[in-house]
């Protein structure tokens, strides 16, 4: 007999964003009251790890429903599940939670309410780092949009303040690595509450908190 196996990611990419948010909150913790230096530049890439892998963790856990078309579409006969998995290969992630909802025959998220909402502004600041676009602080445009997406949901780093700009400045803080996970984590908890699938990630609590114990 031939034993088959296959590997899954969302787990792991989820308890590594949270590894990242708490070294995040580490570096915050031991600069407390100290003027900005090079500890910042720490945090940057520790917020930026958290929120690009807390979004991995979004999309590879649609990703890996859609591997069991069969058991996802159980509605759908014949080839249709499979088909409908190559049709929404390249959908964007939100659209393919919003589609195994509509075909499972439950409503999907209204786009400007939460839990779908703070997804998307996850997705936005995850965007505007990997493709990032240099703006003078004095001359916001895109960088301004971002903020308004996401100022007021997490606490800013206290070392910058009210000095620099929000984004890219501001929000590279312990609050914004914190919230990157908590809201990757409801939202899928939500989802598979919502479709009766199942959630993977509830026996590894302690590895995917991204709090300082």
């Amino acid at each position: 007999m031939k034993l088959r196996q296959r590997s899954a990611f969302a787990v792991q990419h989820m308890m590594a964003a949270a590894s990242f948010s708490r070294m995040c909150g580490e570096i915050e913790i031991a600069n407390k009251g100290q003027p900005l230096g090079n500890f910042f530049d720490a945090q940057i890439g520790a917020v930026s790890a958290t929120v690009m892998l807390a979004t991995a963790s979004l999309e590879s856990n649609v990703n890996e429903y859609l591997c069991e078309p069969e058991q996802v579409f159980s509605n759908l006969s014949g080839e249709s599940p499979h088909t409908l998995v190559r049709l929404l290969e390249q959908k964007s992630i939100l659209e393919k939670y919003q589609a195994v909802l509509s075909f499972r025959g439950v409503p999907e998220y209204p786009p400007g309410e939460p839990p779908y909402q703070d997804v998307d502004a996850l997705i936005k600041l995850r965007n505007a780092l990997v493709h990032f676009k240099p703006e003078w602080h004095d001359e916001q445009e895109l960088h301004r949009k971002i903020e308004g997406r996401l100022k007021g949901r997490f606490d800013i780093n206290p070392a910058i303040g009210e000095n620099g700009v929000f984004f890219p400045q501001q929000c590279m803080s312990y609050g914004c690595s914190m919230w990157a996970v908590n809201t990757s984590l409801a939202f899928m908890e939500n989802f598979s509450e919502r479709s009766n699938l199942p959630y993977r990630f509830e026996k590894f609590a302690s590895r995917i908190n991204p709090e300082i114990e």
